[in-house]
């Protein structure tokens, strides 16, 4: 999918921890003595002598640091699909829908809402119902509506 980017519909940024792992250096020194071949022992002879010599080598070792990142994602109740430039659908999961709405299977509704409620997500209730013919607040007995 199309990696998100900060700008794009419904895309909210985040910082999140990551355990991030590194190859440090690590330089040893070493010593070693080193046979060579001298000049002057005795005389103008040559003769075998012995010297000190310092060497260095390069080890790595493995660490593990924790850096913030950026990270890029769909805002809550959003979804990305395929390779769209941003979250472009709403996502309806358990507790979306209000006073009884079931999640829609497409379209552009993100609930289907029962009879007496309407809104994205089935949050308004009707102000007046329908009670036998008559425009009520509440059911009362067809005699005393005058119905």
């Amino acid at each position: 999918s199309l990696q998100l980017q900060q700008g794009m519909p419904n895309v909210c940024l985040e910082q999140e921890l990551a355990i991030v792992g590194q190859r440090q250096p690590c330089v040893q020194a070493f010593t070693q003595v080193v046979k060579m071949w001298k000049q002057g022992c005795t005389g103008h002879r040559w003769c075998m002598g012995y010297e000190r010599r310092t060497g260095y080598y390069t080890v790595y070792k493995q660490v593990y640091i924790i850096e913030h990142q950026t990270v890029y994602k769909c805002c809550p109740g959003w979804t990305q699909q395929d390779d769209e430039p941003g979250c472009l659908h709403l996502l309806c999961s358990v507790g979306t829908c209000f006073n009884g709405g079931k999640c829609s299977e497409g379209g552009s509704l993100m609930c289907l809402c029962p009879a007496g409620f309407q809104g994205p997500r089935c949050q308004y209730g009707s102000r007046l119902k329908i009670v036998t013919g008559c425009f009520a607040t509440q059911c009362l007995p067809k005699s005393r509506l005058g119905c």
